[in-house]
């Protein structure tokens, strides 16, 4: 692949140069530091080679590569942009190095086709929507470094069976687990405060959730139609439950007890 179908100034690759088509396999040249904003976006790639020259790769870089399966990002990248991989659809398999320390907002919404993905034990923040719709995503641990999920993390990963939460995590966002329709069980650490609105809603075949100590809200719809609910112990700390936190529930035997000094928010 020649250097001269790039337009790269300063070490930053901002794109092709014009009246060039996007190729199906690049080799992007070791005068690259980073790859900029909306370089590759809307591009047919199949293949690409990041060299361990660029340190980020910035946002909408590679969004609506529909075509990309595989890409290796090297471990000199300290930073991921939002939506840098958004919309990928044929993307299975992507390894985050250890040098990255954030997941940012969409960084791989609607990635349909992702099966793995391995996060670092260098992240601590995955934020809203980072694997929104990301269908095909069955296991998911997210690393003892983490302190935040943002809002819409996980929403619509349709066959998320397992997810590990480790207890670094203090906020999970509204929606974060929303509509993941696969998942079974759900251990919330005892260093979660509130659980948020449409946090675990229509979950449908969440079965059992250990609510820890730590809880003192839970919000609106927090986990409506989880249809095959079976057992919920909200503690003595809770002092807030949201309107139609449980609506739809069908399977909660006795209904769900109520701590003493709770109150129920109803509009």
């Amino acid at each position: 692949m020649k250097n001269d179908i790039f337009r790269i100034e300063h070490g930053i690759l901002l794109g092709f140069k014009d009246n060039i088509r996007c190729p199906k396999n690049i080799i992007i040249p070791d005068t690259v530091t980073r790859i900029g904003n909306n370089a590759f976006s809307d591009c047919c790639l199949k293949n690409i080679i990041i060299p361990d020259t660029v340190t980020s790769i910035g946002e909408y870089a590679f969004y609506g590569c529909w075509s990309l399966k595989n890409i290796i990002i090297p471990d000199t990248v300290t930073s991921i942009e939002h939506h840098a991989f958004s919309d990928c659809w044929s993307l299975k398999n992507i390894i985050i190095p250890n040098s990255v320390t954030s997941i940012e907002d969409f960084t791989f919404t609607d990635c349909m086709y992702l099966e793995s993905i391995i996060i670092p034990q260098s992240v601590t923040s995955i934020g809203s929507g980072a694997f929104n719709g990301c269908n095909n995503l069955k296991n998911v641990t997210i690393p003892n470094n983490v302190t935040n999920i943002g809002s819409g993390a996980f929403n619509r990963c349709n066959t998320l069976e397992n997810v590990t939460i480790p207890d670094t995590v203090t906020s999970i966002g509204r929606c974060a687990f929303y509509g993941c329709k696969s998942l079974k069980s759900i251990i919330i650490p005892n260093t979660v405060t509130s659980i948020e609105e449409f946090t675990f809603g229509r979950c449908e075949n969440l079965k059992n959730v250990i609510i820890p100590q730590s809880v003192i809200s839970i919000g609106d719809y927090a986990f409506e139609d989880c249809k095959r609910l079976e057992g919920i112990t909200i503690p003595n700390g809770v002092t807030s439950i949201g309107e139609h936190a449980f609506a739809g529930c069908k399977r909660l035997e006795g209904g769900v007890i109520i701590p003493n000094g709770a109150k129920i928010i109803r509009r």
